[in-house]
């Protein structure tokens, strides 16, 4: 189960994905064999996409992989280091906090009038949930690097 909790991230973006890809081919391959257009596919592929996307934010917090500019902050030690380690984990910590909050608050608007997605007609909250989640997943994920940056390198290879 602890397999499974490290890279649950990594194993719902690998399924989306090979799906994505076998519900485009499916499309491409039915538009120039038969000439017939599966055009909802496309609504199943972009939603699968912000799922993506999302939970790929996510996964990048776990090894500190978002892109940045690391000059100065590769410059800091000791105890500059770690506060400035502590103030960028809170500050996301707070950006994600209102993601959360009106992330919510948009999934239950969303849910609460019935809202529809244009072709398929699948209930819109099911693409918005990936809003909330994924700030739940980042902050869990943030603070879980965060802390392991404290211990010692062969640690934190092992989270």
């Amino acid at each position: 189960m602890r397999h499974f909790w490290k890279y649950f991230e990594e194993y719902l973006c690998s399924i989306a994905l090979i799906i994505m890809a076998l519900i485009t081919f499916m499309n491409v391959f039915s538009r120039k064999i038969t000439w017939f257009n599966m055009s909802f596919t496309q609504e199943l592929v972009t939603t699968m996409f912000v799922w993506v996307c999302c939970l790929a934010a996510a996964m990048a917090f776990k090894t500190n992989s978002h892109m940045g500019f690391s000059y100065l902050t590769d410059k800091l030690t000791g105890n500059v280091k770690k506060f400035h380690t502590y103030l960028r984990a809170t500050l996301i910590t707070c950006n994600y906090v209102i993601w959360l909050v009106w992330g919510i608050d948009m999934v239950m608007r969303q849910f609460r009038y019935h809202m529809l997605t244009g072709v398929l007609e699948m209930p819109i909250w099911l693409i918005g949930i990936a809003i909330p989640l994924s700030a739940v997943l980042s902050i869990v994920r943030l603070w879980q690097y965060t802390m392991a940056e404290k211990k010692p390198k062969t640690e934190i290879q092992s989270i």
